[in-house]
Protein backbone atom coordinates (compact mmCIF):
# COMPACT_ATOMS: atom_id res chain seq x y z
CA UNK A 1 0.00 0.00 0.00
CA UNK A 2 2.91 2.17 0.67
CA UNK A 3 4.57 2.02 -2.68
CA UNK A 4 1.04 2.94 -4.03
CA UNK A 5 1.03 6.17 -2.63
CA UNK A 6 4.58 7.08 -3.27
CA UNK A 7 3.56 6.33 -6.73
CA UNK A 8 0.81 8.50 -6.90
CA UNK A 9 2.87 11.03 -4.77
CA UNK A 10 5.10 10.97 -7.21
CA UNK A 11 2.99 11.97 -9.95
CA UNK A 12 1.89 14.86 -8.18
CA UNK A 13 5.13 16.14 -7.10
CA UNK A 14 6.68 16.21 -10.53
CA UNK A 15 3.65 17.84 -12.50
CA UNK A 16 3.35 21.47 -13.55
CA UNK A 17 0.18 23.59 -14.37
CA UNK A 18 -0.97 23.41 -17.98
CA UNK A 19 -3.85 24.29 -19.12
CA UNK A 20 -6.18 21.91 -20.83
CA UNK A 21 -10.42 20.82 -21.34
CA UNK A 22 -10.23 17.36 -19.53
CA UNK A 23 -13.04 16.40 -17.44
CA UNK A 24 -14.15 13.69 -15.31
CA UNK A 25 -17.58 12.74 -14.38
CA UNK A 26 -19.02 10.45 -11.96
CA UNK A 27 -22.39 8.95 -13.43
CA UNK A 28 -24.88 6.26 -13.38
CA UNK A 29 -24.46 3.29 -15.77
CA UNK A 30 -26.87 2.05 -18.11
CA UNK A 31 -27.15 -1.65 -18.96
CA UNK A 32 -27.06 -3.27 -22.50
CA UNK A 33 -30.96 -2.30 -22.74
CA UNK A 34 -30.36 1.57 -22.13
CA UNK A 35 -32.06 1.21 -18.56
CA UNK A 36 -30.36 2.73 -15.57
CA UNK A 37 -28.86 0.77 -13.17
CA UNK A 38 -29.14 2.83 -9.88
CA UNK A 39 -26.89 1.54 -7.73
CA UNK A 40 -24.03 1.12 -10.69
CA UNK A 41 -21.82 3.89 -10.73
CA UNK A 42 -18.69 5.47 -13.12
CA UNK A 43 -16.50 7.59 -13.47
CA UNK A 44 -15.81 8.47 -17.04
CA UNK A 45 -13.02 10.23 -18.19
CA UNK A 46 -12.75 12.64 -20.99
CA UNK A 47 -9.42 14.55 -22.70
CA UNK A 48 -7.86 16.10 -25.59
CA UNK A 49 -4.40 14.49 -24.54
CA UNK A 50 -2.44 11.61 -23.90
CA UNK A 51 -2.02 11.06 -19.98
CA UNK A 52 0.81 8.80 -18.72
CA UNK A 53 -1.32 8.43 -15.04
CA UNK A 54 -4.38 9.86 -12.57
CA UNK A 55 -5.56 9.74 -9.50
CA UNK A 56 -8.84 10.88 -8.44
CA UNK A 57 -9.92 10.91 -4.46
CA UNK A 58 -13.69 11.66 -3.96
CA UNK A 59 -15.95 11.03 -0.90
CA UNK A 60 -18.71 9.68 -1.72
CA UNK A 61 -21.52 10.15 1.19
CA UNK A 62 -20.80 11.46 5.27
CA UNK A 63 -19.46 9.06 7.95
CA UNK A 64 -22.29 7.16 9.40
CA UNK A 65 -24.35 7.04 6.50
CA UNK A 66 -25.43 3.55 5.61
CA UNK A 67 -24.14 3.05 2.46
CA UNK A 68 -21.03 1.10 0.56
CA UNK A 69 -19.12 0.26 -2.19
CA UNK A 70 -19.50 -3.82 -2.60
CA UNK A 71 -17.23 -4.23 -5.61
CA UNK A 72 -15.43 -2.60 -8.65
CA UNK A 73 -14.02 -3.31 -11.95
CA UNK A 74 -12.14 -1.97 -14.52
CA UNK A 75 -13.73 -4.18 -17.65
CA UNK A 76 -14.36 -1.99 -20.69
CA UNK A 77 -12.70 0.57 -18.88
CA UNK A 78 -10.02 3.11 -20.42
CA UNK A 79 -7.84 1.58 -17.45
CA UNK A 80 -8.09 -2.19 -18.44
CA UNK A 81 -4.82 -2.44 -20.39
CA UNK A 82 -2.36 -1.01 -17.05
CA UNK A 83 -0.67 -3.35 -15.10
CA UNK A 84 -1.01 -0.61 -12.61
CA UNK A 85 -4.22 0.52 -11.72
CA UNK A 86 -6.34 0.07 -8.32
CA UNK A 87 -9.77 1.20 -6.65
CA UNK A 88 -8.73 1.98 -3.00
CA UNK A 89 -12.26 1.90 -0.64
CA UNK A 90 -12.69 3.02 3.01
CA UNK A 91 -16.32 2.29 3.77
CA UNK A 92 -16.03 3.78 7.20
CA UNK A 93 -14.44 7.02 5.83
CA UNK A 94 -16.90 6.63 2.51
CA UNK A 95 -14.14 7.73 -0.04
CA UNK A 96 -12.59 6.25 -2.69
CA UNK A 97 -9.51 6.60 -4.69
CA UNK A 98 -8.80 5.42 -8.10
CA UNK A 99 -5.68 5.52 -9.72
CA UNK A 100 -3.70 4.09 -12.77
CA UNK A 101 -0.31 4.27 -14.13
CA UNK A 102 1.35 3.79 -17.26
CA UNK A 103 4.62 1.80 -16.83
CA UNK A 104 5.37 -0.25 -20.49
CA UNK A 105 1.95 0.15 -21.63
CA UNK A 106 1.22 3.18 -24.12
CA UNK A 107 -0.55 5.98 -22.83
CA UNK A 108 -4.01 6.54 -21.97
CA UNK A 109 -5.09 8.50 -25.69
CA UNK A 110 -7.44 10.90 -26.09
CA UNK A 111 -10.92 10.15 -25.71
CA UNK A 112 -14.15 9.69 -23.56
CA UNK A 113 -15.10 6.58 -21.90
CA UNK A 114 -15.40 5.17 -18.45
CA UNK A 115 -12.67 4.75 -15.68
CA UNK A 116 -14.01 2.55 -13.47
CA UNK A 117 -17.43 0.88 -12.12
CA UNK A 118 -18.29 0.79 -8.99
CA UNK A 119 -21.32 -1.21 -6.78
CA UNK A 120 -23.32 0.40 -4.24
CA UNK A 121 -25.72 -0.90 -1.98
CA UNK A 122 -27.12 0.58 1.88
CA UNK A 123 -29.97 1.90 3.02
CA UNK A 124 -28.44 5.90 2.64
CA UNK A 125 -27.87 5.28 -1.28
CA UNK A 126 -30.13 7.74 -1.91
CA UNK A 127 -27.44 10.53 0.23
CA UNK A 128 -24.92 9.55 -2.37
CA UNK A 129 -23.20 12.70 -3.45
CA UNK A 130 -19.61 12.35 -5.08
CA UNK A 131 -17.34 15.39 -4.78
CA UNK A 132 -13.31 15.83 -4.74
CA UNK A 133 -11.78 14.99 -1.28
CA UNK A 134 -8.39 14.63 0.19
CA UNK A 135 -7.42 10.78 0.68
CA UNK A 136 -3.88 11.00 2.09
CA UNK A 137 -1.46 12.50 0.12
CA UNK A 138 -3.96 12.37 -2.84
CA UNK A 139 -5.88 15.51 -3.14
CA UNK A 140 -8.90 15.49 -5.39
CA UNK A 141 -8.22 14.97 -8.96
CA UNK A 142 -4.95 14.27 -10.82
CA UNK A 143 -4.14 13.99 -14.40
CA UNK A 144 -0.55 13.39 -16.01
CA UNK A 145 1.01 14.26 -19.52
CA UNK A 146 4.09 12.21 -20.75
CA UNK A 147 5.57 15.32 -19.72
CA UNK A 148 4.96 15.30 -16.30
CA UNK A 149 3.03 18.07 -16.31
CA UNK A 150 -0.45 18.16 -14.38
CA UNK A 151 -2.92 19.51 -16.55
CA UNK A 152 -6.61 21.15 -15.43
CA UNK A 153 -9.89 20.08 -15.34
CA UNK A 154 -13.48 19.65 -14.62
CA UNK A 155 -15.46 17.71 -12.59
CA UNK A 156 -19.24 17.15 -12.80
CA UNK A 157 -21.01 14.81 -10.52
CA UNK A 158 -24.26 13.39 -12.79
CA UNK A 159 -25.10 10.40 -10.45
CA UNK A 160 -28.92 10.20 -9.63
CA UNK A 161 -29.38 8.18 -6.55
CA UNK A 162 -32.62 5.94 -7.05
CA UNK A 163 -35.44 6.60 -4.63
CA UNK A 164 -34.99 3.47 -2.72
CA UNK A 165 -38.63 4.35 -1.05
CA UNK A 166 -40.34 3.97 -4.40
CA UNK A 167 -42.13 0.61 -5.42
CA UNK A 168 -41.41 -0.84 -8.57
CA UNK A 169 -44.48 -1.37 -10.88
CA UNK A 170 -44.01 -4.58 -12.60
CA UNK A 171 -41.75 -8.05 -11.88
CA UNK A 172 -38.93 -7.63 -13.85
CA UNK A 173 -34.82 -9.07 -14.07
CA UNK A 174 -32.10 -7.09 -15.19
CA UNK A 175 -29.20 -8.15 -16.83
CA UNK A 176 -26.44 -9.05 -14.73
CA UNK A 177 -23.87 -6.12 -14.52
CA UNK A 178 -20.56 -6.23 -15.26
CA UNK A 179 -21.65 -9.11 -18.35
CA UNK A 180 -19.07 -10.52 -19.32
CA UNK A 181 -17.31 -10.54 -15.58
CA UNK A 182 -14.32 -12.26 -14.29
CA UNK A 183 -14.45 -13.37 -10.47
CA UNK A 184 -18.30 -11.68 -9.49
CA UNK A 185 -21.30 -10.23 -10.99
CA UNK A 186 -24.59 -8.47 -9.72
CA UNK A 187 -28.20 -9.92 -10.99
CA UNK A 188 -31.09 -7.33 -10.16
CA UNK A 189 -34.71 -7.40 -10.09
CA UNK A 190 -37.89 -6.06 -8.96
CA UNK A 191 -40.67 -6.87 -6.93
CA UNK A 192 -43.95 -4.93 -7.19
CA UNK A 193 -45.43 -7.07 -3.84
CA UNK A 194 -43.52 -9.40 -1.52
CA UNK A 195 -43.37 -12.61 -2.88
CA UNK A 196 -41.25 -16.26 -2.59
CA UNK A 197 -37.76 -15.84 -4.70
CA UNK A 198 -36.24 -18.41 -6.17
CA UNK A 199 -33.16 -17.39 -8.25
CA UNK A 200 -30.95 -19.95 -9.49
CA UNK A 201 -27.47 -20.43 -11.90
CA UNK A 202 -27.39 -22.86 -14.80
CA UNK A 203 -24.90 -24.37 -16.94
CA UNK A 204 -25.03 -24.33 -21.04
CA UNK A 205 -25.84 -28.18 -20.08
CA UNK A 206 -28.93 -26.86 -17.86
CA UNK A 207 -26.90 -28.40 -15.09
CA UNK A 208 -28.15 -26.41 -11.86
CA UNK A 209 -24.63 -24.42 -10.58
CA UNK A 210 -25.79 -22.44 -7.35
CA UNK A 211 -28.99 -21.08 -5.48
CA UNK A 212 -28.33 -17.62 -4.84
CA UNK A 213 -31.71 -16.91 -3.52
CA UNK A 214 -35.08 -19.36 -2.15
CA UNK A 215 -36.93 -17.19 0.60
CA UNK A 216 -39.72 -15.11 1.35
CA UNK A 217 -38.84 -11.37 0.48
CA UNK A 218 -40.78 -8.00 0.79
CA UNK A 219 -41.36 -5.64 -2.14
CA UNK A 220 -38.49 -3.63 -3.63
CA UNK A 221 -35.46 -3.60 -5.73
CA UNK A 222 -33.32 -6.07 -4.82
CA UNK A 223 -29.98 -7.31 -5.41
CA UNK A 224 -27.83 -10.38 -5.29
CA UNK A 225 -23.88 -11.28 -6.08
CA UNK A 226 -23.14 -14.22 -7.87
CA UNK A 227 -19.09 -14.85 -6.99
CA UNK A 228 -18.89 -17.70 -9.60
CA UNK A 229 -18.37 -20.46 -6.77
CA UNK A 230 -20.82 -23.53 -7.10
CA UNK A 231 -22.69 -24.87 -4.29
CA UNK A 232 -19.41 -26.81 -2.77
CA UNK A 233 -17.75 -23.34 -3.02
CA UNK A 234 -15.71 -24.69 -5.56
CA UNK A 235 -15.02 -21.59 -8.48
CA UNK A 236 -16.36 -22.59 -11.62
CA UNK A 237 -14.80 -22.73 -15.29
CA UNK A 238 -15.40 -19.93 -17.97
CA UNK A 239 -18.63 -20.47 -19.97
CA UNK A 240 -22.02 -19.37 -20.51
CA UNK A 241 -24.04 -19.72 -17.78
CA UNK A 242 -28.07 -18.84 -17.18
CA UNK A 243 -29.74 -17.18 -14.42
CA UNK A 244 -33.36 -18.33 -13.68
CA UNK A 245 -35.73 -16.72 -11.21
CA UNK A 246 -39.45 -17.28 -10.36
CA UNK A 247 -40.79 -14.86 -8.00
CA UNK A 248 -44.66 -15.26 -7.42
CA UNK A 249 -46.18 -15.90 -11.07
CA UNK A 250 -43.21 -14.28 -12.77
CA UNK A 251 -40.71 -16.28 -14.54
CA UNK A 252 -37.39 -15.15 -16.71
CA UNK A 253 -33.96 -16.44 -17.83
CA UNK A 254 -31.30 -14.29 -18.48
CA UNK A 255 -27.81 -15.52 -20.19
CA UNK A 256 -24.66 -14.13 -18.91
CA UNK A 257 -20.78 -15.06 -19.38
CA UNK A 258 -18.15 -15.47 -17.10
CA UNK A 259 -14.63 -14.90 -18.53
CA UNK A 260 -11.01 -15.53 -16.88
Amino acid sequence: MRKLWVLIMALTLVALPVWAANRVTVANVDDNSNRTIDNEVTFNLHTDQELAGLAVALKFANKGDDVSITNYNFTGTRLEGLQLKEAIIDNVEKTVVVYGIVLEEKNIAPGNGPLVNLTMVGKDIEKVNFTPTTVGKQEGITLVTPAAKEVSYEFENSFTPPNVSALPKDFDVFQNFPNPFNATTTIRYALPVNAHVRLEIFNILGQKVKILVDEEQTAGNKQVIWDGRNERGDVVSSGVYFYRINAGKFRDVMKMSLLK
